[in-house]
């Protein structure tokens, strides 16, 4: 696929043919060669700074780069000026695109391609594509370097020449499956941003989707780390209660927006929790690569195992209620800096919840299709030694004893976030009222702190994105790094 598709051409899934966008026209289907964008409206772009000192740079070479206002180029007027820097797959791949911002001139990319090889050479065997820094996407992005990889495909860091701005573009593996659950992922998108049209729901921005060398990439806004990162910072020691109730006023006013648009992200947790910028507490929810609408479940085997919601464990139909319960996860796992339930697999992973709630209601159990795994003819709970001999058994340790927490206000708002039943758990209207919550968004700065392992951890806050303050109390012992599960 050789043509810049943007997002509204994109054919939805089968089994989302009841889109929920208003369609004013007829859509583009999806083909094996999406038609280029006819993008005219589009002009030369102003000079910057970032261009003339990549043309000072590069001035000694022969094969320098346009100038600014050159931008942008005629497939015809890149090939007469480029044609010594681009392979013979480029020479006859330029010519789809009626606009060449960039081509990745002076980068080390491959020259010769292979028609017996995967995708021309351009993809590795499991059909991620090679990513070349300095070279083109779409002749239109530079690629300024890797973000991050997945199941999924990969995120790249890249300079939009059209734009004259840095963005994240994520590369769908191109595998059939993947490709078929990120138009899904572009669908979702679309929807939540034509939804919330002034950026006000904590949730990441699509900027468009686009394909290039038959993969689907979407590009995003950048930010900054994500909050299991921030973890790591520092040292694995918890953040401060302050801080981590103004990243769940945010959290909570997107779980607000997902559940009124009816949609279940279905992958909670600190890695798809980025900061919007360094050192500041703005937070944005990311990756609906898993996300899906109420009505419109698919696969029962989501959510990254310390997160997992005990109905999706047992088998159960589940809602937007099951993200409520990996927020919970998050915001103990942000206090300790360690997985409140770090099952080494499911039977596990049920054993530590049950370890500290006692076992599920029986009517919960009795409409499981999963119940002879973690239950015996009696219903009681199969105890199982881990793979260091180590058993869990129901009701035998209290959550405020795990989190080493006395602010009975964030416990007692954890316990409504983790209840067994989907029905009696809290949804974020409820949570946005309890009063752990309204004690920071009322700035009751008069009341001392109640909390805190060691007297320094509490602090009151609110939702805005303000600068990151102290975030650990006193505690000095640094715990060796967890090994993240995902199964």
């Amino acid at each position: 696929m050789k043509g810049i598709m943007p997002a509204d051409a994109v054919a939805q899934t089968s089994r989302h043919s009841k889109s929920r966008e208003g369609t004013k026209g007829s859509r583009q289907p999806l083909s094996a060669r999406p038609p280029p964008v006819m993008d005219k409206s589009n002009g030369p772009r102003p000079g910057s700074k970032r261009q003339l000192v990549r043309n000072s740079q590069g001035a000694t070479k022969e094969e320098s780069k346009p100038a600014t206002s050159d931008l942008p180029m005629t497939p015809a007027a890149a090939l007469k000026k480029y044609r010594g820097s681009l392979s013979e797959f480029e020479e006859g791949e330029i010519l789809d695109y009626p606009q060449v911002w960039f081509t990745g001139n002076n980068a080390h990319k491959l020259m010769k391609t292979s028609s017996n090889s995967s995708n021309h050479g351009y993809d590795d065997e499991r059909g991620d594509y090679h990513i070349i820094t300095h070279d083109h996407l779409g002749y239109r992005f530079e690629v300024l370097g890797l973000l991050g990889k997945g199941s999924f495909g990969q995120v790249c860091k890249c300079f939009d020449f059209k734009n004259n701005n840095t963005i994240a573009v994520k590369l769908i593996r191109n595998k059939k499956r993947f490709h078929h659950q990120a138009l899904v992922e572009v669908k979702l998108l679309k929807y939540i941003k034509d939804r919330d049209p002034h950026d006000q729901a904590n949730i990441v921005r699509m900027h468009e989707s686009f394909y290039f060398r038959n993969h689907l990439c979407i590009s995003f806004e950048q930010m900054s780390i994500n909050l299991y990162e921030l973890i790591k910072n520092n040292n694995f020691q918890g953040l401060s209660l302050g801080l981590i109730r103004r990243f769940a006023v945010q959290m909570l006013t997107s779980l607000r927006a997902l559940r009124k648009l009816r949609i279940i992200h279905c992958d909670l947790k600190p890695e798809n929790i980025l900061l919007r910028q360094p050192n500041k507490s703005g937070i944005k929810i990311i990756d609906f690569g898993s996300s899906c609408f109420e009505d419109e479940r698919v696969y029962t085997y989501i959510q990254s195992r310390f997160y997992r919601s005990p109905e999706v464990i047992l088998g159960l139909p589940y809602d937007t209620a099951i993200d409520m319960w990996s927020f919970g996860c998050i915001l103990a796992e942000l206090f300790t800096g360690y997985p409140l339930f770090p099952g080494e697999n499911e039977m596990e992973q049920l054993a530590c919840i049950m370890e500290v709630f006692g076992p599920p209601p029986t009517e919960l159990v009795a409409i499981s299709n999963r119940k002879k795994m973690f239950f015996d003819s009696q219903s009681m709970p199969r105890i199982v030694p881990n793979s260091r001999g180590k058993k869990r058994r129901p009701s035998t340790k209290e959550l405020s004893t795990i989190l080493s927490c006395n602010d009975h206000g964030f416990v007692s708002f954890l316990k409504g976030c983790l209840r067994w039943d989907p029905r009696q758990r809290f949804k974020p209207e409820d949570a946005i009222q309890h009063e752990w919550v309204l004690e920071g968004l009322q700035g009751q700065h008069a009341q001392p702190p109640k909390s805190s392992r060691n007297g320094s951890r509490s602090s009151n806050s609110s939702g805005e994105a303000k600068a990151l303050p102290s975030i650990t109390g006193g505690r000095q012992k640094v715990k060796e790094e967890h090994v993240r599960y995902f199964g």
